[in-house]
């Protein structure tokens, strides 16, 4: 079977939310808050993250040190290893920063990954974000994945979607198969969309398997 894999990062290819990791770590204000608003669904999502990046009291060095210690599903190499024998289309399509995606793949010796993401760049102390993915029509998240998912499925592949957060909920019904934990998963019962619960990437490998 032809297909592509689309795949978020926080809390999907990572443990933990990386983005959500370093506001704890340097935010010097409560920026829960302005999370809580993104997810209503009634804000503006870059405007949200830029206003959550601007509460952050850091800089490259000290940020790049906190976020390769983050931990990534122990699966997932094993998973990527099999993707590109296989060669299969792999994209990672997230709403986090190109920075921490870099900075965890590398740190992980991963290297060769296709990353659609929103940007972060650095002025000695202040953080911004760019968003070049945004959809101007709809704007609730940084970084649009059904329009990249649009984009890059430019054969019509049948779509293998993985994901776990909010941020997921439009695109992964773009998905032939769903792969889907955490609020995701949630939000598919609810809304009674087909999809495949995983706990980790040895999971969605077994399943994989048999799908291809």
């Amino acid at each position: 079977m032809e297909c592509i894999i689309i795949c978020d990062f926080d809390g999907t290819i990572t443990l933990d939310d990386t983005v959500n990791l370093m506001a704890d770590k340097f935010s010097v204000e409560d920026w829960r808050k302005l999370d809580e608003m993104w997810i209503s669904g009634k804000y503006n999502g870059s405007e949200i993250s830029q206003n959550i990046l601007d509460m952050l009291d850091t800089d490259e060095h000290k940020l790049k040190e906190f976020i390769k210690n983050i931990k990534i599903d122990p699966y997932f190499k094993e998973f990527i290893e099999y993707i590109k024998e296989k060669v299969i289309e792999f994209y990672i399509v997230s709403d986090g920063f190109d920075f921490n995606i870099e900075t965890v793949l590398e740190e992980n010796g991963i290297i060769g990954l296709i990353c659609f993401s929103n940007m972060l760049q650095f002025e000695g102390t202040k953080l911004m974000g760019f968003y070049p993915n945004v959809n101007e029509d709809c704007r609730k998240c940084g970084n649009c994945k059904c329009n990249v998912i649009k984009n890059v499925n430019i054969e019509n592949k049948k779509v293998i979607y993985i994901g776990d957060g909010h941020s997921d909920k439009c695109a992964a019904k773009l998905g032939d198969y769903i792969f889907a934990k955490g609020e995701l998963a949630k939000y598919l019962k609810e809304e009674k969309v087909n999809f495949i619960h995983f706990n980790n990437f040895k999971d969605v490998l077994s399943k994989i398997k048999e799908i291809i």
